[in-house]
């Protein structure tokens, strides 16, 4: 297997941060990449308005590749998860990639901050994963983090249930979880998943010394390389696991 990965996250079209010129750089460093897959995992808009949602969908539209989004809290304020629907489709999804299946999950609640999968959801998850082929790279995308990051003060705001979430994931083996959420870039490995949590591609809403950036991520037969990317600027190494 050779497959690549670009996970980007935290747009917040339409917000006071917001940062146009870094999304387009984002873009075109992501397209010169020519990655099978362009994963986005939530809070493309600011308030879930339906401007937001039109400005959001023209930018995401710029991808060439292959491209998976699921909503976050910010997208679904103010019932914007009806406009997520009409702009993206299903939260909720099972996409085949030949030996790539890619689940994304909403784990949303309206107008919280706070995420929450409930028992349908993980069923729901479960299910969906325990039909894939053992053969096959499994990826989940869920917005909210799995596991606490470093440097971002008191913690909150994680997935209420991420121990349940946790468990289904490495009960069926899933490889890799994406998520977003917080704006600083971290990686976790639990057991034989490894977690990621994306930084924002484009909002001046960052910690002190941390950049506008996304993951490049590398799947080879044996191997996962992670490349943290500033837009616009260096990349850096994270981690290069041998299986």
């Amino acid at each position: 297997m050779d497959f690549l990965i670009a996970h980007v996250s935290d747009l917040h079209v339409g917000s006071a941060e917001f940062m146009p010129e870094k999304l387009e750089s984002c873009i075109d460093e992501v397209n010169d990449l020519s990655p099978d897959l362009v994963a986005l995992t939530g809070d493309l808009t600011s308030s879930g308005f339906e401007r937001e949602y039109k400005q959001a969908k023209a930018y995401v539209d710029k991808f060439k590749a292959k491209t998976i989004v699921i909503p976050g809290n910010h997208d679904t304020r103010s019932t914007g998860y009806i406009y997520f629907e009409e702009y993206f489709g299903e939260g909720n999804q099972v996409v085949d990639l030949g030996n790539v299946t890619v689940v994304g999950v909403d784990s949303t609640l309206p107008d919280n901050d706070e995420g929450y999968l409930g028992r349908s959801r993980y069923l729901w998850l479960n299910k969906s994963l325990s039909r894939v082929e053992e053969k096959d790279y499994q990826i989940v995308l869920v917005h909210h983090h799995l596991i606490p990051v470093p440097g971002t003060g008191m913690e909150r705001n994680e997935l209420i249930d991420a121990g349940d979430v946790l468990a289904t994931l490495v009960a069926n083996k899933v490889n890799l979880a994406l998520c977003g959420h917080r704006h600083v870039p971290y990686t976790w490995q639990l057991e034989n998943l490894m977690v990621i949590t994306s930084g924002t591609a484009c909002t001046g809403y960052v910690r002190a010394r941390i950049s506008q950036a996304y993951f490049i991520i590398s799947l080879k037969d044996k191997s996962m390389k992670l490349t943290l990317k500033e837009v616009g600027g260096k990349e850096k190494m994270i981690r290069n696991i041998k299986y």
